[in-house]
């Protein structure tokens, strides 16, 4: 079985003016919702990957405030509102697996494929990817489908993620 990760695509991360706006990231939002539905459709998994922090996180120091638990920054963009069957992991670190259910909620649905979208490519995006083939899965990072807030470090960050044996593929691929 395949899962689509759609990872931190919140409005803290997507909306303009959003205190993490990601350049470029509301440009693939209808892409994600193309690969969500057609995911679904063949049987597979859709998991959501959503950054949530209490109010007094140290993380902030680094990033500034963003992602608060309750807050309207901390939800979905509306085109990517869960459906029933998905699946949501809340993270607090940048990576989807670090002391949160992902693995088990993966494993325990027979999950071997993992296709990656989101923000930041060379944060979440990154660490999610190297835990999940440290882990033993076979990762696909859409590229056309993830974004940084700048472009030398997306860049780093996918020849690093093929480096560590991800595959980079592109949306269409998937889509045909």
């Amino acid at each position: 079985m395949r899962a689509l990760l759609i990872v931190d695509m919140l409005r803290d991360f997507v909306e303009e003016g959003a205190p993490l706006e990601v350049p470029g990231a509301k440009d693939f939002v209808h892409k994600i919702a193309h690969l969500a539905e057609a995911f679904r459709s063949s049987g597979d998994l859709v998991v959501h990957v959503w950054d949530e922090h209490p109010p007094d996180d140290p993380e902030f120091e680094i990033w500034g405030r963003h992602a608060v638990v309750g807050s309207p920054g901390s939800q979905p963009v509306p085109e990517l509102r869960p459906e029933e069957e998905d699946v949501i992991v809340r993270k607090r670190k940048y990576s989807g697996f670090y002391c949160t259910t992902l693995d088990h909620d993966l494993r325990v649905r027979n999950v071997r494929e993992l296709y990656l979208t989101g923000v930041c490519t060379d944060v979440c995006i990154m660490f999610t990817c190297i835990d999940a083939i440290q882990r033993g899965y076979d990762v696909k990072v859409i590229e056309d489908c993830v974004a940084s807030i700048d472009e030398e470090s997306h860049e780093f960050a996918l020849r690093h993620m093929e480096r560590m044996g991800a595959e980079l593929i592109k949306s269409d691929d998937l889509l045909r």
